[in-house]
């Protein structure tokens, strides 16, 4: 075979790897699971009313399990649109003191459970390495709702009692990763994101984190 045609047999084999891989545009959805974490824990405040001066109150879980379901559209190797709804999980505030429980003070015991989901509205920039592989840089709106759940126990006059509130606000979403096409319609993908002041005033604000593994299904 001459150097010629060993040349255009390597040039079509090329062609065909990449038509293998690459997915120029279209719809697509995928799942992922992943931790969230809280930047900033919770500042205690919802649980002070509970008790007399001088309780202990910490974040006693300020990591959970995350998972998000999304869908979008790839303009072109470059730009894609997506929106996913997410799950980040909950965070576990413990405090312990004492309550005026008529005339005596007596021992309580309370946990303030907040969690959060949301939409996602994101723009994705992606820079092709190789034909299967490409990171990606992602900005975006995020809708979320926090709801509350606080519980007291043991000597409280509320003693057994169940109260829950939410809120609801928009942040800024910024995120990177990398992605690999094992054919042309199925890919993964692994990002780190910061969903940036969530929460609202009563509790205060503060950055929640995510890494996730996600699966992605292109339509052709």
């Amino acid at each position: 075979m001459s150097i010629r045609s060993r040349c255009l047999s390597i040039g079509l084999l090329l062609t065909l790897c990449g038509s293998a891989f690459a997915q120029d545009d279209g719809p697509y959805f995928g799942a992922g699971i992943g931790q969230s974490r809280v930047a900033v824990p919770f500042n205690c405040a919802e649980l002070a009313g509970l008790f007399n001066p001088g309780y202990s109150c910490s974040t006693t879980s300020d990591t959970d399990a995350a998972w998000k379901i999304f869908g979008g559209y790839q303009v072109n190797r470059i730009v894609t649109f997506e929106v996913s709804y997410v799950n980040l999980g909950a965070t576990v505030t413990s405090a312990s003191g004492t309550a005026n429980v008529g005339v005596t003070p007596a021992p309580v015991a309370a946990s303030d459970k907040i969690s959060t989901t949301g939409f996602n509205f994101d723009v994705i920039l992606s820079a092709q390495i190789t034909e299967a592989f490409s990171l990606l840089a992602r900005a975006g709106l995020f809708t979320w709702t926090q709801q509350t759940r606080v519980s007291a126990s043991a000597g409280s006059p509320n003693a057994g009692s169940i109260q829950g509130h939410g809120a609801t606000g928009q942040s800024l979403d910024l995120g990177i990763g990398a992605r690999y096409a094992f054919n042309r319609k199925v890919g993964a993908r692994v990002e780190f994101q910061r969903f940036k002041d969530v929460g609202g005033d009563k509790l205060g604000k503060s950055d929640i984190d995510l890494i996730s593994a996600s699966l992605i299904y292109h339509f052709e």
